[in-house]
C-alpha cells in the first residue's frame, strides 16, 4: 500500500485491496455494497498498515477467521462474529485464515442515521463494535445477506431495497448479539466523543484542554472518563492516534522523516523520533525499512 493517502476512498479501497474486482464494481459508488470475504479480501497482501476509510464497513464471518486491527486493538473476528468499523478509525486487516468466508459490507453513514436506535444500540457503534452473535440467528443473517447480494446484482437494483436489508441485518445483529447489554455511561460517550475529536483534530491539537474546551468538561473529568473506559490516559490515546497517522505517511518513501514530523507539528524531528519509539517501539526509519522490505 505505498504511496496511499491517509484516508481511502471506497473507489482507492477497491483499488487497493481488491485486484480481481469487476470494473463495474471498482466504479460503483452505492450506498450498500456487498463483497463475499473468500472472494475478494483474501487477495490483499498481508500484511496491511493501518489506513482511514472514508465510508463505514462490516466484517461478518462464517467461516474460518480474520484478525483486523481497529484504531490500537486487534480483533479476532471467528465464525458467527461480526466487527464493525467506523468512517475515519484506523484500521487494517492483518491476517485471514486459508478457509475464511464471510461478507464484507460496505455503507456511507446515511443507513444508520436513518435507523431509529437506542442507547443501548448505540454501544455497537460507540464502544462495542465487536459481537459474538447468537448461533440460532446465524442463518437468518446469511439468508438476508444473500438476498442483498441478490439485489445489488440486479443491473437496477433498487437502492431503498438494500438499505432497509441491511438496516435490517443491522439491527439483528445489535439486539442479538451475546455481549452485557448495559446503556452507554456518560463516561463512556464522552471517552468516544473525545476519541472522534482526536481523529480529526490530532494534528493540530496535541493538549488535553483542547478536548476538554470542545466537550465543556475540565481537563481532570475528561481524564477520569477516558482512563475510566479504556484503560488509557487521553495524551496516551492523542499521542498513539498520531503515531499511526505518522505510520501512513512513512510508507511514501518520498517523504523526508522531518518532512512528516513537521508535517504533523511535532515541535522538532528528534521529538517526533522519541514519540514514534515510545508509542511503535522502533524509531521511524526502522519502520519505514522493515515496511519497504516487505
Amino acid at each position: 500500500m505505498k504511496n496511499n493517502p491517509k484516508l481511502i476512498s471506497n473507489y482507492e479501497y477497491k483499488k487497493f485491496f481488491l485486484p480481481d474486482i469487476t470494473s463495474h464494481n471498482l466504479f460503483n459508488n452505492s450506498k450498500v455494497q456487498l463483497y463475499r470475504i473468500e472472494n475478494y479480501l483474501k487477495k490483499i497482501v498481508i500484511p496491511v498498515n493501518a489506513y482511514q476509510t472514508t465510508f463505514n464497513f462490516l466484517i461478518f464471518v462464517t467461516k474460518g477467521y480474520v484478525r483486523q486491527q481497529l484504531d490500537t486493538s486487534v480483533f479476532e473476528i471467528n465464525a458467527n462474529q461480526a466487527l464493525n468499523i467506523k468512517q475515519g478509525n484506523f484500521t487494517a486487516t492483518l491476517e485471514l485464515s486459508e478457509d475464511v468466508e464471510g461478507f464484507f459490507v460496505i455503507y456511507e453513514n446515511e443507513v444508520i442515521t436513518e435507523i431509529a436506535l437506542s442507547t443501548n444500540d448505540l454501544n455497537f457503534f460507540y464502544t462495542s463494535p465487536f459481537s459474538i452473535l447468537d448461533p440460532n440467528k446465524i442463518n437468518w443473517l446469511i439468508r438476508l445477506f444473500e438476498l442483498l447480494e441478490e439485489e445489488l446484482n440486479q443491473a437496477e437494483h433498487i437502492n431503498d431495497i438494500t438499505i432497509a436489508l441491511l438496516q435490517s441485518a443491522l439491527l439483528k445483529i445489535i439486539r442479538t448479539e451475546n455481549t452485557d447489554h448495559k446503556s452507554l455511561s456518560r463516561a463512556s460517550f464522552i471517552s468516544f466523543q473525545f476519541r472522534e475529536l482526536v481523529q480529526k483534530n490530532h494534528i493540530e491539537h496535541k493538549n488535553i484542554d483542547f478536548y476538554a474546551n470542545l466537550l465543556k468538561i475540565s481537563d481532570n473529568y475528561l481524564n477520569k472518563c477516558v482512563k475510566e473506559t479504556t484503560g488509557k490516559a487521553p495524551k496516551q490515546w492523542i499521542n498513539e492516534i498520531t503515531i499511526q497517522h505518522s505510520q501512513i505517511l512513512l510508507q511514501d518513501n518520498s517523504k523526508e522523516i522531518a518532512e512528516i514530523a513537521f508535517e504533523l507539528q511535532f515541535q522538532s524531528p528528534s521529538y517526533f523520533s522519541r514519540m514514534f519509539k515510545k508509542v511503535a517501539g522502533q524509531s521511524p526509519s526502522e519502520y519505514r525499512s522493515k515496511f519497504l522490505k516487505q
